[in-house]
């Protein structure tokens, strides 16, 4: 009575790991996407005013 479950074949574990990696691929780009556009916005930003070489 054991409810062994045949492994995965190899052409199955393949497919698994492509997904994981295209997984991580795309949140690496979401993040770097993310923090380009975050940081494009702040250099459109007027710096702020500094009192140097005011009398």
């Amino acid at each position: 009575m054991t409810n062994r479950e045949p492994k995965p074949g190899p052409r199955r574990l393949g497919r698994a790991g492509i997904a994981a990696v295209a997984i991580i691929v795309a949140i690496v780009l979401v993040m770097f996407l993310g923090r380009n556009l975050w940081h494009a916005t702040e250099v459109h930003d007027d710096p702020p005013e500094t009192e140097q070489g005011r009398p």
